[in-house]
């Protein structure tokens, strides 16, 4: 397989070249195109089947449903673009730790690369209440979108890392985080003060420089003229 990133940081996308009988799979509806040499498929739950449904319940991937696709000759293309205007980051799973993952980061990866939902008391780490904590592991490329640019941070013994934790994009397995509360953030739900997660031990962190809570707030506060102000309702 071989790939080239366009386009980056803002409207970045991703060109996946595919030898005979390669494959590459994707979240639901980010292909933009693909030559005539590229078949597809979908598979409900993932490898595991349903019960990998069972175990995915709290995923904000829609349906549930994986795409395959898989070059029927030598030189075949497909075009994968993000759902949101911003960054692509391309990471070799053999030649790194393992890692954690906003589910709705996760774009594309090849198929020997190994995903779980990590049920460690994260699922509730973003505001949208509707995104999770994927594990990455196994061998292959895998391709992880932004909003906004992508920004990588080192954490190392001596520099821990305070995240706004709606732009948190991925990190690295086995550092210690811990949840605080932070009077310079407001709650893009409730109001008052936010949450950040600190990173401890050694690892690298990836950002993403937009919020889309408060993106996507402030989008819904302009539509509403009958609004004084942003409330709950401009964030559900």
């Amino acid at each position: 397989m071989e790939y080239q990133i366009r386009k980056d940081p803002s409207y970045a996308m991703v060109e996946v070249t595919l030898a005979d009988g390669e494959q590459i799979e994707t979240k639901p509806g980010v292909m933009m195109d693909r030559t005539g040499g590229i078949g597809n498929e979908s598979d409900i739950g993932g490898d595991a089947g349903i019960a990998g449904t069972v175990g995915r319940m709290v995923s904000d991937e829609r349906s549930l449903i994986d795409n395959t696709y898989y070059a029927q000759a030598d030189d075949e293309r497909v075009t994968l673009v993000p759902e949101h205007p911003g960054d692509i980051v391309a990471l070799d799973m053999g030649e790194r730790d393992e890692l954690r993952v906003q589910s709705g980061s996760l774009l594309a990866w090849e198929p020997l690369v190994e995903r779980s939902t990590e049920w460690n008391n994260r699922s509730n780490l973003f505001s949208s209440g509707e995104l999770t904590v994927l594990g990455l592991s196994g061998r292959g490329m895998t391709f992880l979108s932004s909003f906004g640019s992508m920004v990588k941070r080192e954490v190392t013994p001596e520099n821990s890392l305070v995240v706004d934790e709606d732009h948190l994009v991925a990190w690295t397995a086995g550092m210690d985080l811990s949840r605080e509360k932070d009077g310079s953030l407001k709650s893009t739900v409730l109001g008052g003060e936010g949450l950040v997660t600190r990173f401890n031990g050694e690892g690298e962190v990836w950002l993403q420089t937009r919020n889309p809570m408060l993106f996507y707030g402030a989008q819904a506060h302009e539509d509403d003229d009958s609004s004084g102000g942003i409330g709950v309702d401009d964030f559900l």
